[in-house]
């Protein structure tokens, strides 16, 4: 009886252990469950890959955050499913990322930025704060930071002018050469460092606008 119980004790024990490290490991996919679930997020973080890889509610350290990411889109699709992914959800506040893949396949600027103005426009008659995160450098490639910098100062002009917030990464993780590998996976994406700038960032702007 006592060996049964002393078995029944630490498989117990390594169950309890074994739950603990799914849900640590899956906290955030986990919490992206309850946030959908409960609904009427009120932020929400709209872009590509690079945002849908970030685990926002473990780096925001909120439950009513929800990751809009769609990888591989482009501007042209955040335009077309702005609609269901974030105005039907009434947030508060959206933050958008978006242009790297429209550079990588050749979009031009001028429907880049014009998809772009959509986007914040339509946010701002749905009264939802729009926040830009200027588009990120890729890693030495000097053609795509070209296009990058036409974009941003399309961007922050456009924030200029509707007096609107943006974010500069690039700032912190790149240099003269583009995005600086200490702070990338790959060419394009982004590592846990450079992550933890960024919600660094999103936390000052959530504090100034008191959300």
């Amino acid at each position: 009886m006592k060996r049964w119980l002393i078995i029944s004790l630490v498989f117990n024990a390594i169950l309890i252990i074994s739950i603990s490290v799914f849900a640590f490991i899956y906290r955030d996919k986990i919490m992206q469950r309850f946030v959908q679930f409960k609904g009427n997020p009120a932020i929400i973080m709209y872009g590509n890959s690079i945002t849908a890889q970030g685990k926002w509610t473990a780096l925001l350290d909120r439950t009513d955050v929800l990751n809009g990411g769609l990888p591989g889109m482009t501007t042209y699709h955040f335009l077309q499913l702005l609609q269901t992914h974030v105005i039907d959800l009434h947030p508060k506040i959206c933050f958008v990322k978006g242009g790297i893949n429209d550079i990588i396949v050749g979009v031009s600027q001028a429907k880049m930025q014009g998809f772009y103005k959509a986007i914040l426009d339509k946010l701002l008659a749905s009264n939802i704060i729009p926040v830009v995160t200027l588009t990120v450098y890729e890693q030495n490639d000097p053609i795509s930071k070209t296009e990058v910098d036409l974009l941003n100062q399309f961007l922050i002009k456009y924030c200029e002018e509707h007096r609107l917030t943006y974010i500069d990464l690039n700032r912190f993780i790149s240099d003269s050469t583009g995005l600086k590998a200490e702070f990338a996976v790959d060419k394009t994406h982004l590592n846990e460092k450079a992550y933890e700038i960024w919600a660094r960032e999103i936390k000052s702007v959530l504090k100034e606008k008191g959300i």
